[in-house]
């Protein structure tokens, strides 16, 4: 086998050489039990014939727990969403790119974490939220995937990414633009409802929101129960034009505008937040790199590990403009 000797190998490569999953090399990369040592000989060979090299974060993470990165979800509800469902996809390609190992942790299971876990990622921040706060006074390294604070962070540029969006729809003739958030007296949604307010002032328009209750279920089942006896009641809608924090919230308005016989977007708009694959098919809404973020997470969990100073990285959104605004 030939090989360019300046470029190392990937831990894909090195799966894909040897017919296994990207876990087993990182099992066998990080002396990790669930192997046969024939299986974990051959595997190393490759990686040597590859002249595998693993990045500065995972010669931190060589050993025992120190190899272990735990991905903490928020409330106890956020695994349902597909959102997190796909970012924790890509987060444990990446971590297993680097030869590092990921396991999930509950929002609630963060006192065990330094035991289990040399590092964390920490996903869907929510009011009160003392995960950072924790692993801090513990000495764990972290990564917090939200808006700018304490330690490193990552996000998408939401703010930026709304004012685009009402921008849009403010061009194309829209005069009553609303916004549609789940508990947005809770400040759930705070970059995205300032980046939506800061291009209604701009134009001089009036501010309308809608917040919606929690539901553990289904964000797109709950705006649908919101807005359909709503709309029964009116004799026409309040708004011509609905900016959604994301595309479940969407795709429920979506459903009780159809219910009431209201053409989208001859007479109202909908937007979304996310491009989720398949809920997004026709929706118009903001992208962000699902991908790029979680590719992210774990350059900035290197630095953690390194000892080097916090920063934050906001990650470009795109404007994706489909049949329903």
């Amino acid at each position: 086998m030939s090989r360019d000797s300046s470029r190392s190998a990937t831990i894909r490569e090195i799966a894909r050489q040897a017919g296994v999953s990207i876990a087993s090399v990182s099992r066998a990369l990080n002396g990790k039990p669930g192997l046969s040592e024939e299986l974990r000989e051959r595997i190393l060979a490759i990686s040597r014939e590859m002249a595998y090299r693993p990045s500065a974060a995972a010669r931190q993470l060589i050993s025992g727990k120190a190899a272990v990165v735990g991905i903490s979800l928020g409330r106890q509800d956020v695994e349902l969403h597909p959102y997190y469902i796909l970012l924790y996809q890509h987060l444990t390609l990446a971590l297993h790119e680097q030869g590092m190992v990921p396991i999930f942790f509950a929002h609630d299971q963060t006192a065990s974490l330094p035991e289990r876990a040399g590092a964390a990622i920490l996903l869907g921040e929510f009011p009160g939220d003392r995960r950072a706060e924790r692993l801090a006074g513990s000495g764990v390294p972290y990564v917090r995937i939200g808006e700018p604070g304490e330690g490193f962070s990552v996000a998408p540029d939401d703010r930026h990414g709304f004012v685009q969006m009402t921008r849009y729809l403010i061009g194309s003739g829209r005069r009553r633009i609303a916004f549609v958030g789940g508990e947005l007296e809770q400040s759930c949604y705070p970059p995205r409802l300032a980046g939506y307010c800061q291009a209604l002032a701009e134009a001089g328009l009036p501010e309308r929101f809608f917040s919606l209750p929690h539901d553990v279920t289904s964000a797109s089942l709950t705006a649908y129960r919101f807005f359909a006896p709503k709309l029964a009641s009116w004799d026409a809608p309040p708004f011509d034009a609905l900016v959604c924090a994301t595309d479940e919230i969407a795709l429920g308005c979506l459903a009780a505008l159809d219910d009431h016989g209201l053409a989208v977007p001859e007479q109202v708009a909908v937007t979304g937040f996310d491009d989720l694959p398949l809920l997004a098919a026709r929706l118009t809404t903001l992208r962000q790199d699902i991908a790029a973020i979680a590719t992210m997470s774990v350059v900035l969990l290197g630095d953690a590990l390194a000892g080097r100073s916090p920063r934050h990285v906001s990650i470009p959104v795109e404007l994706i403009r489909r049949e329903t605004g």
